[in-house]
């Protein structure tokens, strides 16, 4: 345990709060009274499991707690898995899969299902933390599924300012010789159908 944490008179407080004797708790946790006093004198060394258990007894939970006084929580258990089912590195700073890197873009991999989740070697992760700062948590599989909706609804958006910007098409006015032809005359001021070229016939 750490040292600034005196786990024996924290078992004390524990005690006073829950009202409980040395032979109370020692029946709590399935223990000897002697095992509770060499606790108390820090004869023996405390699990974090066991210190835990202690708390419940009197209503408290171990908390970790940062510089600012603010909680930690430890990281969460859905966070994003590589192909393999593997978690990605815990101190690497992992990217959702729209966030192709450049590299990757210029040279994607055809041989292989399309990855889960990218990560940055330590000098680009280290060069990104200085600019943006070191992100709170992986990327969980609910932020995946955010990221997939924002991205299909960027992308009906992209869609709808393309129909919308997108000139009318002229009414046809063809003549019949265009109509004839494979595609409109150079003359045709409508120019509806591109001009295909011909298909060589064989002799």
């Amino acid at each position: 345990m750490d040292d600034d944490l005196d786990v024996a008179r924290l078992v004390m407080r524990v005690r006073r709060m829950a009202d409980l004797s040395q032979r109370d708790l020692a029946a709590r946790l399935c223990t000897s009274p002697a095992a509770v006093a060499r606790i108390e004198t820090g004869g023996c060394a405390v699990s974090v499991s066991l210190l835990g258990r202690i708390l419940r007894l009197a209503g408290l939970r171990l908390v970790a707690v940062a510089a600012d006084g603010k909680p930690v929580a430890p990281v969460a258990g859905d966070t994003l898995r590589d192909n393999g089912g593997r978690r990605f590195p815990a101190h690497l700073d992992v990217d959702l899969p729209c966030e192709v890197p450049k590299l990757r873009q210029l040279m994607p991999r055809r041989d292989r299902p399309p990855a889960k989740g990218w990560y940055r070697q330590r000098p680009l992760r280290d060069e990104r933390r200085q600019e943006d700062g070191v992100p709170p948590d992986p990327p969980t599989f609910d932020d995946l599924r955010e990221a997939a909706q924002r991205e299909r609804a960027h992308l009906r958006r992209v869609r709808r300012l393309l129909a919308r910007e997108a000139p009318p098409r002229p009414e046809c006015t063809c003549d019949i010789d265009c109509l004839l032809s494979p595609g409109c005359l150079p003359a045709c001021a409508c120019g509806c159908e591109p001009r295909r070229p011909r298909a060589h016939r064989r002799e």
